[in-house]
This record gives C-alpha cells, sequence and structure tokens, in this order.
C-alpha cells in the first residue's frame, strides 16, 4: 500500500507542476521512464493487494461456513 500511495503521489505532484521536472516531448524519456516503469509501480502493486484480497475472503468465507455445511 505505501508503494501504491508513494507512485500515485508521485505522479501526482509531477501533473500539479505542468511536467516541469519530465521531458513530456521526448517519447523515450517520457513514455518509457516516466509512464510506463513508473506505471508498473502502479500495476503490480495493485495485482498483489488485489491477489491478498482474494486470499482473505477466501480464508475468511472457509471460517464462516459452520462445521459440516460444505458448499
Amino acid at each position: 500500500m505505501g508503494q501504491l500511495y508513494g507512485v500515485v503521489l508521485y505522479f501526482l505532484t509531477e501533473l500539479r507542476a505542468g511536467l516541469a521536472h519530465t521531458p513530456a516531448g521526448h517519447p523515450l524519456y517520457f513514455w518509457f521512464y516516466f509512464v510506463f516503469l513508473n506505471g508498473l509501480w502502479i500495476v503490480v502493486p495493485a495485482a498483489l493487494i488485489h491477489d491478498a484480497w482474494r486470499h482473505l475472503c477466501t480464508a475468511q468465507r472457509a471460517l464462516d461456513t459452520p462445521v459440516g455445511k460444505a458448499h
């Protein structure tokens, strides 16, 4: 969660500054380094959080099921 928060904060502060610290016109630096590589730091933690949430929901459903009444 901390990594996800940090990268979203990084993107938003850079956008609020008007992309002043990013060469917005340069395709390699902007699209590959700034957008793609930093975007991975949104996708990977979000996927891990989603996976953990699914496991937690499955475990909770198993604990909530009365003994002897499996679905």
